[in-house]
């Protein structure tokens, strides 16, 4: 199984939270054997808008739509996620467009999870706005796929968080076999009404 964490943190990788959270993320989905790795948004050069470009971003769309899983990490800024996961939803608009076009949703085979780190409100928000664009692009959502981390300090060793990163990790890696052994994209209803 391949698993792609995007870390879309506002801080050097060194400085970030987030980060650490994905490091931990990532450990855990090699210890099941997974493909996994991550990408932070921040080191990448790339347009911001709708529409498909040829830059730094392109190649990381081309990886979301060959991999099994997908998390989306990111910060608590001012009670939403982080600007560079919103410049990936957008972009990510033109494979929307596509599926439309095409009746063919390319998400269907790929669960998704949202690890959030923070110390303030907005955990809550930033997983329902999420897990709603999952879900109207097609991904499988399963249960207990989110991750809210407080810890501000040593978050590789904060009981809760490693709590939460062994459930995100098992139930993104039970589920994600399920949905690739029932095959969705060839057999689920893929057009419009």
């Amino acid at each position: 199984m391949k698993i792609l964490i995007i870390n879309g943190s506002l801080k050097k990788t060194t400085e970030s939270n987030t980060y650490k959270i994905c490091e931990l993320l990532n450990l855990k989905f090699k210890s099941f054997g997974a493909d996994s790795n991550i990408t932070t948004l921040n080191e990448l050069d790339f347009v911001r808008g709708t529409d498909k470009h040829d830059d730094d971003l392109q190649p990381v769309l081309n990886e979301m739509l060959k991999s099994d899983g997908i998390v989306f990490a990111t910060p608590i800024w001012w009670g939403m996620h982080s600007s560079y996961i919103q410049s990936l939803v957008e972009r990510m608009d033109y494979i929307d467009t596509w599926g439309t076009d095409n009746k063919f949703r390319p998400f269907y085979n790929k669960v998704f999870g949202v690890a959030v780190s923070g110390g303030g409100d907005g955990f809550q928000n930033i997983h329902g706005n999420l897990f709603s664009f999952a879900n109207n692009f097609g991904f499988t959502i399963p249960p207990r796929c989110n991750l809210e981390s407080t810890a501000q300090e040593n978050v590789e060793q904060d009981e809760d968080t490693l709590k939460q990163v062994e459930q995100l990790c098992t139930n993104m890696y039970v589920y994600g076999s399920m949905v690739k052994a029932g095959n969705p994209t060839k057999f689920g209803f893929h057009e419009d009404k």
